[in-house]
């Protein structure tokens, strides 16, 4: 009879942890999907200090064909070219995780030069982390679709 007892309370705290999880998870896909929305405007309106501010002072960005990039600074000014093209980000979230601090992203984007014409478009796998209360990119692998040039 214990076993029973014991078994019942942990289904029910699984699906009530479970429970609790998508609704988070509900919450956080609101907010990754509100600072990506940020980033695009910051980098069509060339604000490099503000499109950076959303990547955590230690993290890491992986792009095709190029050596990771580590820190908010670096990857802030390998963005910088884009900004000065007039280049436009299209992020499009498509599922986010969520557990605790760290929240996990997939998706895709377009890039668009300044007359609106597609030039790159491609796959992420973001890893976003909670700091002082904000949740930063903190690993982010980009993918591109448009093959080798």
């Amino acid at each position: 009879m214990k076993k029973v007892i014991l078994i019942l309370s942990l289904c029910l705290a699984v699906s009530i942890s479970g429970y609790s999880q998508e609704t988070a998870s509900a919450d956080v896909k609101s907010q990754i999907e509100k600072n990506s929305k940020q980033m695009q405007k910051h980098m069509e309106a060339g604000n490099l200090a503000e499109f950076g501010s959303y990547f955590a002072e230690d993290a890491m960005l992986k792009l095709s064909g190029f050596a990771p990039m580590s820190g908010r600074e670096a990857i802030t000014a390998a963005h910088k070219p884009m900004t000065e093209q007039g280049m436009k980000l299209v992020i499009n979230t498509e599922e986010v995780m969520d557990f605790g601090d760290y929240a996990y992203e997939i998706g895709n984007y377009e890039m668009h030069n300044k007359e609106g014409m597609k030039v790159d478009h491609g796959h992420y796998s973001t890893l976003w982390k909670k700091a002082d209360g904000e949740w930063k990119i903190y690993r982010d692998m980009v993918s591109s679709s448009a093959g080798m040039k």
